[in-house]
């Protein structure tokens, strides 16, 4: 049985679904916008077995984690004072990371939640460092004197979250994060002489941008032909929807293939998005790795059919 966590309106999962379905019938979907009641998790001095929604794990061979998570907390629960759903979250997410863990040691498991939820880039950008693939110089300091200095190396530098873009909603405002953009000398004199931990890189001068899919060792690189925009121009991702960017598959050198498939194995993942940038000089520089990260685009503007081939995959190999 393959058994896939995704959610009713991501795309990929949609379309994959229909292709898994078109091989087999055995293939049991959870969704992340659902609550799935855990029937159980027993573990005994003999062995552990779960049930999930009525889905005896043992009988499961391949789990793709699409998408999201697994829902345990009822609405009811998910819709109480915020300190309790805190608390309650908490414990949920530590179910969560036991049970992928659990799984992942008696089955395949594709794909993870909790490496979507542990996404440092600190650490990804050290990976890929270690791996022999260039990355931007960087500093994440709370110093207004060590960022007044890196401001001073460079011709420009750019900012970007640590983590994960700021969204906090008030009643009648919000604060939202604005992405990547470039450091000026006001916004640095502006700044107290200490601050929140602050992440910034050179800006490097880039021909184009690349977005690489990739399933366990299979990769799917596409260009981003971002610089002719000036909305797109410092990151992809500031984008403009009445003139998106032209995007097409390309081949990456073979020595860059290596480096990229030594680090999704030095990382751990077995799916994810990577994000490079080629510069002037034609030098491939790694930017960061979303675990759970679209697929959909690439697939569509290049011709890859990666949900068809995810399909075969866990029904056939």
């Amino acid at each position: 049985m393959v058994l896939v966590i995704g959610d009713t309106s991501d795309i990929t999962t949609n379309i994959a679904m229909e292709w898994i379905r078109h091989y087999t019938k055995n293939v049991k979907r959870i969704n992340f916008s659902d609550y799935t009641p855990l029937d159980s998790l027993k573990i005994t001095n003999q062995n552990c077995t779960t049930k999930i929604a009525s889905i005896d794990t043992s009988k499961v061979e391949k789990i793709w984690h699409r998408r999201g998570s697994i829902r345990f907390l009822p609405s009811t629960l998910r819709n109480t004072n915020s300190s309790l759903y805190t608390y309650l979250k908490k414990e949920e997410d530590s179910l969560l990371k036991s049970l992928e863990d659990i799984l992942g040691d008696t089955k395949e498991y594709i794909g993870s939640y909790h490496k979507e939820v542990e996404n440092y880039k600190i650490d990804y950008l050290l990976k890929a460092k270690d791996c022999g693939i260039r990355i931007p110089d960087t500093l994440i300091t709370t110093s207004k004197k060590e960022l007044q200095s890196f401001f001073n190396t460079y011709d420009q530098i750019i900012t970007k979250d640590i983590r994960y873009g700021i969204k906090i909603k008030a009643q009648d405002s919000g604060i939202y994060s604005g992405g990547t953009f470039v450091v000026s000398e006001d916004i640095i004199t502006s700044m107290k002489e200490h601050f929140a931990p602050t992440l910034v890189q050179e800006k490097i001068e880039k021909t184009y941008e690349i977005r690489v899919f990739f399933f366990k060792t299979t990769l799917y690189p596409m260009a981003i032909l971002s610089q002719n925009d000036s909305k797109t121009s410092v990151d992809y991702r500031n984008y403009n929807r009445e003139k998106p960017n032209r995007n097409v598959p390309v081949l990456l050198p073979k020595h860059i293939e290596q480096q990229i498939l030594n680090f999704i194995k030095k990382s751990g993942l077995s799916t994810g998005s990577i994000d490079l940038i080629v510069d002037k000089s034609d030098n491939y520089i790694f930017l960061e790795v979303n675990p759970q990260g679209q697929l959909d685009w690439v697939s569509k503007h290049c011709n890859y059919y990666i949900e068809k081939n995810i399909a075969e995959y866990l029904v056939f190999k």
